[in-house]
């Protein structure tokens, strides 16, 4: 079976009484189901995997995501970035440098 050539997790962690404050409380699950959606549409569910995921460390930048293989991070993902993450980066290849997570404290370098 061939592998994914992409693979995105989106969090959809809703929190816990420790730490309350979690994507899935905001709209994340809907961007996921959206994307997950239009990757199916567009009959591309063979080369992208869409996937929710549990907490990605990213809370200080809002709904987060990240692509593998290439391990870009995104952050403060709408509705609207959809279409945008979608045809730019999981389509052709290039990632929405606006919506990227710059900060290299994330990385843990």
């Amino acid at each position: 079976m061939k592998r994914y050539d992409r693979h995105i997790f989106i969090c959809t962690n809703k929190g816990t009484a420790e730490k309350p404050k979690g994507c899935g409380l905001e709209n994340s699950e809907e961007i996921q189901k959206l994307l997950k959606l239009k990757i199916k549409e567009l009959d591309l569910h063979r080369e992208v995997k869409v996937n929710k995921s549990g907490c990605l460390g990213g809370c200080a930048w809002g709904i987060t995501a990240v692509v593998y293989p290439e391990q870009v991070w995104y952050g403060n993902i709408t509705l609207d970035d959809v279409d945008e993450i979608l045809n730019e980066h999981l389509i052709n290849g290039r990632p929405v440098e606006r919506l990227v997570i710059k900060d290299e404290k994330f990385y843990g370098k």
